[in-house]
């Protein structure tokens, strides 16, 4: 259960890092107000509903904050309690992303670990895990010694990623992530242009932007899990998603999300979207968590 657990939060990630949200966009075209968007996600395996996680993201003209959190549902809730926050903090200046912080907590049946990465502006990083993680020789790889230049965290993913779409209409893209273990360049690319119809599981019916994934992994992942090889370059089944535009007054966000791990066929689908504004000079509170 543990590689399915891993794969369902590691999905949270990546839907929250392809989000199609940035300051530069139309959402945050006012200078005079920040923008914040809600979204809420609820993923099924089988039919079943296993997992709700909700994202915010708090847009101002040079700044951007989000945050992730989700919790285990229904059967496998009492089975494998999970519940995880997930948060970053960055600038964008003139269309660069720059990450500076990342920080996640995340309690599974009990069990309780917290991380928090700095981004340096030399390529260098800060790195605080509790409790620190033990020499595992499955792990392949070590902590990287720098970061290559655009490096981001999954969750700044979410605007680095939104740049190419704002300008090219396209997501066709490749981004390298560091989750303070895994360095990966994680690989999107355009399938289509299609009809979602209506369900009662998400809030959305109609034209959709259709992208799949894929993964180069470069150090920290565990060589024994094979329920995430549908991730790896040249999967026959890699995962999609799909990104439509809900309302006028929201930039595209994800939709719908479908993909295989070892307990079957997972699918997640946007349940709520709501979008809030600020004056400009209000406080942004750091919601970051802290060790």
């Amino acid at each position: 259960m543990s590689s399915s657990i891993r794969s369902i939060t590691f999905t949270g990630i990546i839907l929250a890092g392809i989000a199609g949200l940035a300051p530069g966009s139309a959402l945050a075209a006012e200078a005079s107000s920040a923008r914040i968007v809600d979204l809420t996600y609820d993923v099924y395996l089988g039919g079943l509903h296993i997992f709700t996680f909700d994202v915010n993201m708090t847009l101002r003209p040079d700044r951007y904050h989000v945050t992730a959190e989700g919790e285990t549902q229904g059967t496998l809730g009492w089975l494998y309690s999970l519940n995880m926050k997930l948060a970053a903090d960055g600038r964008d200046e003139n269309g660069r992303i720059e990450p500076r912080l990342y920080a996640t907590e995340t309690e599974w049946s009990g069990n309780q670990r917290s991380v928090r990465l700095g981004f340096r502006e030399d390529g260098g990083y800060n790195l605080q895990s509790n409790p620190m993680p033990e020499p595992d020789p499955d792990v392949q790889g070590g902590l990287p010694e720098t970061l290559p230049e655009g490096t981001v965290d999954p969750l700044s993913l979410a605007v680095a990623a939104s740049r190419t779409l704002e300008e090219t209409g396209r997501c066709d893209q490749t981004v390298p992530v560091f989750d303070g273990q895994r360095r990966y360049d994680l690989i999107v690319k355009q399938v289509d242009e299609t009809i979602l119809p209506p369900n009662d599981y998400s809030i959305y019916q109609g034209a959709a932007l259709r992208c799949s994934f894929s993964m180069k992994r470069i150090s920290g992942f565990r060589t024994s899990w094979k329920s995430s090889r549908q991730w790896d370059a040249g999967s026959a089944t890699p995962p999609t998603i799909w990104v439509a535009e809900i309302r006028q007054d929201l930039p595209p966000v994800p939709v719908r999300y479908e993909g295989a791990i070892a307990l079957g066929s997972m699918v997640v689908h946007l349940s709520d979207a709501k979008l809030r504004v600020e004056p400009a000079n209000a406080a942004l509170e750091e919601q970051v968590p802290r060790n």
